[in-house]
């Protein structure tokens, strides 16, 4: 059996894990920081994990089994969370069957118009931060695939459009549920190996 690996309890983080149980697809495992909490219908179907993201040891029973990982972190310091994940993982001499990472538009310097980041001040160390992590993920040479989408809203879901890395991005703004679909899919039936992906 297929097990999966969250981390991270954002919005997008638990859409993908209700998707995960819903398609009986495997095991899910949610790793968030304490601060983070999961809703009832996500906490009572999962392991969960909590801990210090940026911190190696955080990892090393989540990774047990060598799950399929999904990253759903956002805000500041993906980086300092994913040096620890590699570490952790590099440590134990593990393998990624698939490792997909959650990022934004904006990092390849492919957007087209003005796009927001809420929430965030320094929006060049944020994105220094991802193209960091970015890294470290395609050095460590598993399959994986980085999603990059405009800016995240709730609204209803809508067919994406996908856009491969080297093309421009319109600025503008992209349902949470679509991106949702787009993470789950690749999770669970591949494709998008070794790309970086814009999500509009």
């Amino acid at each position: 059996m297929t097990t999966f690996l969250i981390i991270g309890a954002t919005a997008v983080g638990q859409t993908v894990a209700e998707r995960l149980l819903a398609a009986d697809a495997g095991a899910v495992r949610v790793l968030h920081t304490p601060q983070e909490h999961l809703v009832a219908s996500v906490a009572n179907r999962v392991t969960e994990y909590t801990g210090d993201l940026r911190k190696e040891a955080t990892y090393q029973a989540p990774l047990q089994g060598q799950p399929v990982v999904f990253s759903a972190l956002t805000g500041m310091d993906v980086d300092l969370a994913f040096e620890a994940l590699f570490d952790a993982q590099y440590h134990q001499r593990l393998t990624y069957p698939r490792f997909v990472m959650l990022s934004t538009a904006g990092v390849d310097h492919e957007i087209e118009g003005d796009l927001t980041y809420p929430g965030l001040s320094a929006t060049d160390e944020y994105l220094n931060q991802q193209r960091y992590a970015a890294k470290l993920v395609d050095e460590a040479e598993f399959p994986y695939t980085i999603l990059r989408p405009v800016a995240m809203v709730d609204r209803p879901e809508e067919d994406a459009q996908i856009i491969p890395e080297g093309h421009p991005v319109p600025a503008g703004q992209v349902a949470r549920e679509s991106v949702a679909t787009v993470a789950t899919d690749v999770l669970v039936n591949g494709g998008y190996d070794y790309q970086s992906i814009a999500i509009c």
